[in-house]
């Protein structure tokens, strides 16, 4: 045993390495060319698992704000990328070795480009301080590997298998001090590169504000998931503020963000499926699933989710089926038995003129006996599984809500998914006597509460909107 211990103090002497931001010894056990590599691979996850936006001027936009901090950094010879991923949820996250992305669902959020440079900065710092890169080698050293983080819902993931280590490694949280050193490198590379550094205190209490309102609820974490609150570190981050001005950096640029920002996808975009009040629609894919009412719907890269508001055990999943191949019944008992589950009876049948296999089955979910009614349903040479699952309590009561919803199934005419769009951003000048609610309810097409479109303009819902004002708003696809 001692022996064992001598070899692993000496591995992790060995591995201690100067960070090149901070200028503090850490534990690495990889070089900068095996960090990457690492970040190289899991790109090639990220881009296909999430979807890069298409827009073409606004990627371009980003990468040159992008190479303008890159140039900054302490370690500028990184293959440094910035990406824009086709995800709503409103976050930024860096891979090891200069791989950095930003939701789309975190731009109409930001109020000028200065805020924009303040995010981009932040994910910098982590990779010039390399805190994914230190938190792989601490696990590693642990035995225990990478961790990957689930995104889904409890009860979704039997019928599917864990986010891929790409996505692990983006959203492994750092710690409260690794974030508040990413906060002040970011705002020292901001205000090196041109742009005025008190965007990052600006930007921290936007971040607070959706903190509290608790956006999205898409498969992807929320900024608040991944990062600590962020009303705590407006305050810290100040000094760094004042001791950032000696650059310089001064510039806002406003109307330059904006100009991206007009009839930007905002929410669900229709790669990737749409929810539309209780029904989740997919106009690529050419088919629809009318959810029970009132329950949460949460659409996520791997599959939509819905779970009974009152009782949050009770959930129904929508996803690809496995890629089994052969009939739809033998596709539905081998894709249940690798998941887990018995079946106590099937048949074959139709839905909506769709051959399909709907039956009941049991297993356990974390320790809790479930019981399921799930259905595979073959539309154009695809197979879907649409489940309901609760706790075998409380399955008589739900199945037959399960069932409608099963039943529910249909696919789309070419001219139905062709009127089907998504919600963008617009612009809207502000007339005497409205309020965000009034905006909310009729520019805005109820698509927003007032209090998102409030933050999306850098205020809160009770504060007074000026004749003439020119905002941020959302309107329906």
């Amino acid at each position: 045993m001692k022996s064992l211990r001598l070899v692993a103090l000496a591995v992790v002497v060995c591995a201690c390495a100067t960070n090149p931001a901070t200028g503090r010894r850490q534990l690495m056990l990889m070089s900068e060319q095996e960090e990457i590599q690492l970040g190289r691979q899991s790109d090639a996850e990220v881009r296909q698992t999430m979807g890069v936006y298409q827009d073409q001027a606004l990627q371009q936009y980003v990468s040159r704000i992008g190479q303008r901090l890159a140039r900054a950094a302490h370690r500028p010879n990184l293959p440094w990328t910035f990406t824009v991923v086709d995800e709503p949820a409103v976050n930024a996250f860096a891979l090891p070795g200069g791989f950095i992305y930003i939701t789309r669902g975190i731009l109409p959020f930001l109020h000028d480009e200065a805020e924009l440079a303040a995010v981009m900065g932040h994910e910098v710092g982590h990779v010039d301080a390399r805190h994914s890169a230190a938190a792989y080698s601490s696990q590693t050293l642990a035995g225990g590997g990478l961790a990957v983080l689930g995104v889904f819902v409890p009860q979704a993931r039997p019928f599917q298998g864990a986010a891929g280590a790409a996505l692990g490694l983006a959203f492994l949280k750092n710690s409260r001090g690794n974030e508040l050193e990413a906060d002040q490198l970011g705002v020292g590379y901001t205000s090196v590169a041109g742009w005025d550094p008190s965007a990052m205190p600006d930007l921290l209490g936007t971040l607070a504000r959706l903190d509290e309102a608790s956006g999205s609820s898409r498969g992807v974490p929320n900024w608040a998931l991944t990062h600590p609150p962020a009303e705590d570190r407006v305050a810290k981050v100040q000094e760094a503020v004042a001791a950032a001005r000696s650059a310089g950096g001064t510039a806002t640029n406003r109307a330059e963000l904006e100009q991206f920002l007009d009839g930007l996808v905002f929410g669900d975009s229709r790669e990737k499926g749409l929810v539309r009040g209780a029904e989740f629609v997919h106009p690529v894919l050419r088919f629809a699933v009318r959810f029970p009412d009132r329950w949460e719907i949460m659409n996520s890269d791997e599959q939509v989710s819905a779970t009974e508001t009152e009782k949050g055990n009770v959930a129904m999943v929508l996803q690809m089926a496995d890629g089994a191949s052969g009939s739809v019944q033998q596709v539905a008992e081998a894709g249940m038995t690798k998941a887990g589950f018995a079946q106590t009876n099937g048949q074959r049948t139709s839905i909506n003129g769709l051959p399909a296999y709907v039956g009941t089955y049991t297993g356990t979910v974390n320790n809790v006996p479930v019981a399921v009614r799930a259905a595979h349903i073959q539309a154009d040479g695809r197979t879907y599984l649409v489940a309901g699952l609760a706790p075998t309590a409380d399955f008589s009561r739900v199945d037959g809500t399960f069932d409608a919803a099963i039943r529910s199934f249909r696919t789309l005419t070419a001219q139905e998914a062709s009127r089907i769009q998504p919600n963008r951003v617009d612009f809207y000048v502000a007339r005497e006597g409205e309020t965000w609610e009034s905006v909310a309810r009729g520019p805005g097409g109820g698509t927003v509460k007032a209090s998102t479109l409030a933050i999306m303009n850098g205020t809160t819902p009770g504060s007074p909107l000026r004749a003439g004002q020119r905002i941020r708003i959302v309107v329906p696809g």
